[in-house]
């Protein structure tokens, strides 16, 4: 028998979407214990109703309904109800794999690690699923040094990992104030210890969805350039090289975000703040990147931005 699993899935107006998504995670194959928490994030549609509808008769199953603080905030009110060792985090869209769960857990035991992660396949909302054909078991490996490839911008989604319950906590879960909840997660536990990564998708993401967060590119962006800026802060274990790389990531991407939307003024500012780093003129790298947090055009967080707000 494997050590039990929480399922933790956030919800923000995804009512069409929870029928499948339900019964994707129900249909999760494995000789574990599991229990099932659903975190309405103040939908505004019918999310809670069929939320509601579909979890009748569900063991182990708990509905909280909170008003919206944002897909972190919810994540964290998720894991804070969990009792099983493991947290596998599911977005409200997206579809596990039958044995997706399985491949991780077995995967992250195999290799001692801090998480482990799969790939990430597509599917079109409305039309019949096909599972992609995976050998199994899948092969994984272990990667020992997962906050580099953390810096070359590898973001896994949270229907693609498994975590530790006690870890994520010991981290201090998610960052209630970032969107992009996985890459702030994963860039505290990359200090932990190693990856495991699955080399088969264990997830399915819709490929339109209206109104999903990733399709914001410059919130999206910003929250990454935001995760780079606290870490230059708070992890002291970065050597000089990195951090001149993350710093360079950060204004390359800002660049080339406002290249793309116009806006001569920010444009100038923002391209000067690239050519400083690409030279090494900068002293003041957290200071350079916060510099960058405004050129994405969306509220941010130095002007009091939260998510929910």
């Amino acid at each position: 028998m494997l050590p039990g699993v929480s399922f933790l899935v956030t919800v923000y107006n995804k009512a069409p979407y929870l029928p499948s998504v339900a019964a994707a995670i129900a249909a999760q194959q494995g000789e574990f214990e599991r229990e099932f928490i659903f975190v309405d994030d103040g939908s505004t549609d019918e999310s809670l109703g069929v939320l509601r509808r579909e979890l009748q008769g569900w063991p182990a199953a708990k509905l909280i309904a909170q008003p919206n603080r944002g897909a972190s905030a919810a994540m964290n009110t998720a894991a804070a109800a969990a009792s099983l060792p493991f947290l596998k985090m599911v977005d409200a869209d997206d579809l596990l794999l039958p044995k997706g769960t399985l491949w991780l857990l077995e995967a992250l035991l195999r290799h001692g690690s801090v998480v482990s992660y799969g790939g990430c396949g597509g599917y079109d909302f409305g039309k019949p699923v096909e599972w992609p054909q995976v050998p199994e078991p899948p092969p994984s490996d272990a990667i020992e040094a997962p906050f580099g490839e953390l810096l070359r911008g590898s973001v896994v989604g949270p229907s693609s990992m498994l975590v530790p319950t006690a870890l994520y906590r010991e981290v201090g879960g998610c960052k209630a104030h970032i969107c992009t909840q996985d890459y702030s997660l994963l860039f505290r536990l990359a200090r932990r210890g190693r990856f495991a990564r699955v080399n088969a998708p264990v997830a399915m993401a819709p490929r339109v969805a209206p109104g999903r967060m990733s399709d914001s590119t410059g919130r999206m962006l910003h929250d990454v350039n935001l995760v780079l800026m606290e870490a230059l802060a708070e992890v002291p274990e970065l050597t000089p090289a990195q951090r001149r790389y993350m710093t360079r990531r950060a204004a390359a991407r800002a660049f080339r975000f406002r290249s793309r939307c116009g806006g001569s003024t920010s444009l100038i500012a923002s391209a000067l703040r690239y050519l400083r780093a690409s030279l090494r003129l900068v002293r003041d790298q957290r200071g350079l990147v916060a510099g960058t947090l405004r050129d994405f055009g969306v509220p941010s967080q130095l002007d009091g931005w939260r998510p929910g707000s």
